[in-house]
């Protein structure tokens, strides 16, 4: 009986440790998944069976919404251009409450240590309880913030229309440091090995120390950098509006090869599955060998792709301009299915244990089965 009373309390207090300090094995908790911004988690439930292209439920909010939702313990967070953070149940798209700033909220949120971490146009980056929508606290920058932060060792980093990219304490929002990165940031950091890396409006991609806030390199390119690199294997992967797609090396801090796709690119890359996956304002959806940068595939869907691909097995779901929300095969670039929006569809999907969640200009967020 001793035995089994010790047992109790060993097993609550791991569920507890769980809960209070643990992503769940379906969480997507920030943009494209996690610090790396990779569009892919390798949770065995986020990778076993099939989404079918069923709409499970969906909940309309007052406006268009271009924050692409984040999924943690059983809600999703997303923000909308009518000023707020939205959370809503999981389960069935439930209200749960609501966070009122001062413009849109074009940022994605990140959840890590029981807040919600968001920026707004109004200049300001907030920290919210994920349970109650309660302000924890909130950082003013100089000018509009579509940067979606990442947060790493405790910290949070994100990217400014001020030019400035910040790291501020995650407990209590408290700067850590700034730097100066001479143009507007748009587009979100990935961390990853203690290094930041986000790109701004001046063709520049830039790695910056996470402890200290010097710059340890920098890529520079032919156009604005506003799609968040994703960081995979020792290998940066980035687009540009100079329509190219680049691959740098970090050990040699070097970009390594290019592949011109033709038009734009406002997709943040996927890699997966030893390919690069990635959009254009051309339409075109395309995979390229990660270590080469040959072309595997091109998939065309008629119209611009904004939305940053996720990958789910073998399906990748993205959105475009064409109103439509897409399966694609992911070895073949083949259409699985194509739902129909009421508006464009510019956000990234996040994919949870059974459903795929989907936000788009039309103000509806969707479960998609």
């Amino acid at each position: 009986m001793k035995y089994y009373r010790t047992a109790i309390r060993i097993t609550a207090a791991l569920l507890y440790i769980a809960s209070a300090g643990t992503a769940l094995a379906a969480d997507w908790p920030t943009f494209r998944g996690n610090a790396q911004r990779t569009g892919d988690i390798q949770a065995p439930s986020q990778q076993a069976g099939v989404i079918a292209g069923q709409i499970a439920w969906q909940r309309s909010v007052p406006s268009s919404i271009q924050s692409s939702p984040a999924v943690s313990g059983g809600r999703i967070f997303f923000g909308c251009n009518d000023g707020n953070l939205y959370a809503v149940r999981e389960s069935d798209g439930g209200l749960l409450w609501r966070f009122s700033t001062n413009n849109w909220v074009a940022s994605s949120p990140a959840v890590a240590n029981g807040l919600a971490v968001f920026g707004s146009y109004d200049g300001k980056v907030y920290a919210v309880d994920v349970a109650s929508g309660e302000l924890k606290w909130q950082f003013t920058t100089h000018n509009m913030v579509a940067s979606s932060p990442a947060i790493a060792d405790g910290r949070a980093f994100f990217g400014s229309v001020d030019g400035y990219v910040y790291c501020v304490d995650i407990k209590t929002g408290w700067q850590k440091w700034n730097y100066k990165a001479g143009r507007e940031v748009y587009g979100s950091p990935s961390v990853a090995g203690g290094t930041v890396y986000i790109g701004n409006h001046d063709g520049k991609m830039m790695a910056i120390d996470a402890a200290t806030g010097k710059l340890k390199w920098r890529a520079i390119v032919g156009g604005p950098v506003v799609t968040a690199p994703a960081i995979a294997d020792g290998y940066v992967y980035f687009g540009s509006w100079d329509g190219k797609l680049y691959c740098a090396d970090i050990k040699n801090q070097a970009v390594i090869w290019r592949h011109d796709s033709g038009g734009s690119i406002e997709s943040s890359p996927l890699v997966a599955n030893g390919k690069v996956y990635f959009g254009n304002i051309l339409g075109k959806m395309t995979a390229l060998d990660a270590r080469s940068g040959n072309v595997v595939w091109q998939s065309e869907t008629g119209q611009t792709i904004i939305s940053s691909p996720s990958i789910r097995g073998n399906h990748i779901f993205f959105g475009n301009n064409d109103n439509g929300i897409l399966a694609l095969d992911a070895a073949s670039g083949a259409e699985l299915w194509k739902i129909q929006a009421l508006g464009l569809v510019t956000t990234a999907p996040a994919v949870g244990a059974s459903s795929v969640y989907v936000t788009g200009m039309d103000g509806i967020i969707r479960s998609i089965k």
